[in-house]
């Protein structure tokens, strides 16, 4: 079966003298992998394309017998230069193509979680301020969408809304969200949140566009609080997730 997707290319590896391998996330199929013969042939189309963070159209031939599909056409289908020339942005772009790769079984389609990951990699290409909120925005939607959205506006113990805290803010990590002021005095909470990071989640998780995040101008301190806040949700919802290639980039920059 031919068949023919937008697709992100995840990671790559050589494979032989003059060929390559590489993970694709493809709107149609999901994750698979493709083998790109003479991808590494300096004369190959299909070598400059097939680059990690790329935003691609490809051509592959798809036999469910195989674990390896042989890729025939790949283009650039949109010029994301910012992800390769500023190391703020690449290390933004690489984290959420990491994290795509270790939530995502191979062969399930996700239209929601490639529209994610297609629009934070523009908004971070498109970034004038700061590039790794548009990660903030991936994480905390990409919890949702593999089912362990934490609710930032309402107590997870006693479901009082948790609008305007007036003190540090418990964050209950197994419970997946917040704690009240209240809630949070009574010892269940396992590190405190201040209330300029909940407000800060708070937004990101009702907004709509990634891009939006990246014109939010945040002290480093709060950064820092939402980066730890939100892997550890994730450490702890996605099971063999490990240290991600990007993070010592980003956090040397954070």
């Amino acid at each position: 079966m031919i068949v023919k997707s937008e697709a992100i290319v995840l990671r790559t590896m050589r494979y032989r003298e003059t060929s390559r391998i590489a993970t694709l996330y493809t709107k149609e199929i999901g994750k698979i992998s493709v083998i790109a013969k003479g991808a590494r042939d300096g004369r190959s189309r299909l070598g400059g394309a097939l680059q990690p963070m790329n935003q691609v159209g490809v051509l592959f031939y798809m036999k469910e017998s195989r674990d390896l599909q042989l890729l025939t056409q790949c283009d650039i289908a949109r010029s994301s230069p910012g992800l390769t020339t500023d190391l703020g942005r690449m290390a933004a772009a690489m984290a959420a193509v990491e994290l795509t790769d270790a939530v995502t079984p191979p062969g399930e389609a996700n239209h929601r979680l490639f529209d994610l990951l297609s629009s934070t990699l523009d908004a971070v290409n498109g970034a004038t301020k700061q590039p790794g909120n548009a990660l903030y925005y991936f994480e905390l939607h990409l919890l949702g969408i593999i089912g362990f959205r934490p609710d930032m506006r309402i107590c997870v113990n006693c479901r009082k809304a948790v609008d305007r805290p007036g003190g540090g803010i418990g964050v209950h990590m197994s419970a997946n969200g917040i704690l009240c002021p209240e809630c949070s005095g009574k010892g269940l909470g396992l590190e405190v949140l201040s209330p300029s990071a909940l407000a800060v989640l708070q937004r990101l998780q009702e907004t709509g566009d990634p891009a939006s995040a990246t014109r939010m101008v945040l002290d480093p301190r709060v950064r820092g609080e939402i980066a730890g806040v939100l892997r550890r949700f994730l450490l702890g919802h996605v099971e063999g997730l490990r240290t991600l290639r990007s993070e010592a980039v980003f956090s040397s920059i954070l």
